[in-house]
């Protein structure tokens, strides 16, 4: 009975949170935060570790004391899980290998690397993006990033018991800590279990350092979020949670879907708003590290992207009289400058002042925009 109601509510909870219920705009954070898994191969990946990932250290405690303690009386997704097989009752799932140590093992390894290949796999993650999603507007990148929970739903109607036992990463995780506690608790097997590990390890080191090298050998990079960490590390830290998304309060956050590393990962486009000056909720709201939470003044100094100015687009490079980008820019960091040899105007931008919050941008009036920001 107790197991039924904790689980009930964190399960309430945390679609309450993730359906941003709650007034504080870090209340989004929600049930990802909690989860070790996440907060471990993020602080790994990042090399620090941050407040959010903190909110771990209860969840952590439990798995220590108690076997899936977790699991047992907290997991949301375990709960919706159970009475999935309950619709199933006698069926049997197949007889497959413990992928999810294979996963955590992965990710662990990657992370440090530099790259937790498959973060976006924890539980919590599927279960809070799901919920998340609903609070966005109808369309296929809301699908997309509300399919993991049905997927895994799915998954059990046709084999009960095959994610909790078999493939989820936070469980095998909350099973190391225990193998570490009572080393008697480890599976049969002998070495060739510790092979089996070594292995994972080294493949992950592998991939993710092959996924490094790819990523910072000329990839085409888009715009990140303030504070995002570099390039070749945030697409694995990111957990694609959606959170940064849907607390943008001019949109200018949206799901990638150009590239295969940052599927569904956010990026900046300035198309309809910038971003303001006054905002910094997409480092508040992220619960994995891949966003930093930044204060305005540590915002401000540090820029999205560059600034790059067209003079042959620009009106002041054909003669006419505009000065949209200099006026809107809320750090003002545009000013002119006049060249006595051929009587012409150009635009200067002052990086040390210029965050690339691409206000500038959205104020150009010419049809091909002749201020654009890019990545840094």
């Amino acid at each position: 009975m107790l197991r039924t109601i904790t689980r009930c509510c964190v399960l309430v909870l945390g679609a309450l949170l993730a359906l941003r219920f709650a007034p504080w705009p870090w209340a989004a954070t929600g049930l990802p935060a909690l989860s070790p898994f996440v907060a471990l191969c993020s602080a790994a990946a990042a090399r620090a570790i941050g407040i959010v990932a903190l909110l771990a250290l209860p969840v952590l405690v439990l798995s220590i004391a108690l076997r899936r303690g977790f699991c047992r009386y907290g997991c949301p997704m375990g709960m919706l899980l159970e009475w999935a097989g309950r619709l199933r009752r006698g069926a049997r799932a197949p007889r497959v290998p413990r992928i999810g140590q294979w996963v955590l093992l992965i990710t662990l390894a990657g992370s440090l690397v530099g790259y937790p290949l498959l973060l976006w796999l924890d539980p919590l993650a599927l279960f809070h993006g799901f919920f998340g999603a609903l609070r966005s507007p109808f369309g296929a990148l809301a699908l997309l990033s509300a399919i993991g929970l049905p997927a895994v739903v799915l998954l059990t109607l046709l084999w009960p018991g095959i994610w909790c036992g078999r493939l989820c990463p936070l469980g095998a995780a909350q099973d190391l800590l225990d193998m570490a506690r009572q080393p008697s608790t480890a599976p049969a097997g002998g070495p060739g279990v510790a092979r089996r590990s070594v292995l994972a390890a080294g493949l992950g080191a592998a991939w993710a350092f092959a996924t490094l090298r790819w990523a910072r050998a000329g990839a085409p990079k888009p715009i990140r979020p303030p504070g995002a960490l570099d390039e070749a590390r945030f697409t694995g830290v990111c957990i694609r949670c959606g959170n940064c998304v849907r607390v943008c309060p001019t949109g200018i956050l949206r799901h990638d879907t150009a590239s295969v590393a940052g599927f569904l990962a956010p990026i900046a486009e300035f198309r309809s708003g910038y971003c303001r000056e006054e905002c910094a909720r997409c480092g508040q709201v992220c619960p994995s590290g891949a966003i930093a939470r930044l204060s305005l003044k540590r915002k401000r100094a540090t820029p999205m992207g560059i600034v790059q100015v067209d003079m042959g687009l620009c009106a002041l490079g054909n003669g006419r009289e505009c000065s949209a980008c200099i006026l809107r820019c809320p750090y003002e960091a545009i000013t002119t400058a006049f060249n006595w040899d051929d009587y012409t105007t150009t635009l200067r931008i002052d990086a040390a002042k210029c965050p690339g919050c691409g206000a500038c941008e959205l104020a150009c009036p010419m049809p091909l925009k002749a201020i654009v920001v890019v990545p840094t």
